[in-house]
């Protein structure tokens, strides 16, 4: 299977994005990233992360793609697999997401595509009760931000749909989903599985690096290490500011865990960071418990 992320918020919401693909989703799979009219500073963590092989593929463009609902049909070149997976950075993802989005695809094969989000216009029938285990529901039309189809669709759409009927109607309408109905095929929600997040949500510059001032208590040295998490892997491109020269990215070189003193139980991080443009080192604490005295 191949998943494309479509970047459009800036490199918090993009990190975010990804690692919660890479927290969620098990192996083999392949990822690539698609970013529109996107800053020098995102195309340049995209090339690092690319050149790392934390991403198998990006593409850059700049202008209107002209194609706002999908788009997949543009880059399902960038992946391989027989599903395709659209997602954007807006997404927060629960575990196993992917594994039970295919699964309701290969349990009906009259679902053309499966979209995770909840569509605008849906409404859960009066006196309908929320069912324990989550089905596929079918709908008239899809939120297009996180979906899964089959390449073979999209293929076939791409082949059958010329150049000038391709993109979307006026008003909104996406071609894609009126050729899967015409040829018989299902749109269907699966809910539950993630959530897309409102734009005062998605992280920003600001909150990237922001941790919570009133810390827990660690319960002893059972689990700590398991209960810590890493905020900044080995090689991340960090948004925090230089304080020799002023650039606003730094590159994480070491990360080591912090112990308090009188019981050495694991309680944080310690970063040290460089600046690719001056080459000026910084360190940075993320405490995560706090010492119970």
């Amino acid at each position: 299977m191949g998943i494309v992320v479509f970047t459009s918020h800036g490199i918090p919401a993009l990190r975010a994005a990804l690692r919660g693909i890479r927290e969620t989703v098990a192996d083999p799979w392949d990822l690539a990233v698609y970013a529109n009219d996107c800053s020098d500073l995102v195309a340049t963590y995209l090339v690092r992360q690319y050149l790392r092989g934390r991403i198998g593929a990006l593409q850059l463009d700049s202008g209107d793609s002209g194609n706002p609902h999908c788009d997949l049909e543009r880059v399902h070149h960038l992946v391989e697999g027989e599903y395709l997976v659209r997602v954007d950075d807006t997404i927060q993802y629960q575990p196993g997401w992917l594994e039970r989005s295919i699964a309701a695809l290969e349990a009906d094969p009259d679902i053309g595509c499966l979209s995770l989000v909840r569509p605008p216009d849906y409404h859960r029938g009066r006196g309908r009760p929320r069912t324990v285990r989550v089905e596929p529901l079918v709908v008239d039309h899809l939120d297009m931000r996180c979906y899964v189809t089959r390449r073979e669709l999209v293929a076939r759409y791409e082949c059958e749909v010329t150049s000038d009927e391709d993109g979307d109607e006026p008003g909104g309408v996406c071609r894609f989903q009126e050729y899967l109905q015409a040829h018989g095929k299902k749109l269907a929600y699966l809910p539950g599985v993630v959530t897309a997040l409102a734009l005062s949500e998605v992280p920003s510059a600001q909150e990237a690096c922001a941790y919570e001032a009133e810390l827990p208590a660690h319960e002893g040295a059972a689990g700590a290490m398991q209960q810590l998490e890493q905020a900044f892997e080995l090689g991340d491109d960090v948004l925090l500011t230089c304080m020799a020269c002023g650039s606003n990215e730094l590159e994480v070189m070491a990360a080591r865990v912090r112990f308090c003193e009188p019981h050495q139980v694991a309680i944080g991080f310690w970063y040290e960071l460089r600046c690719p443009e001056c080459n000026e080192l910084h360190y940075k604490d993320d405490y995560q418990f706090s010492c119970p005295g």
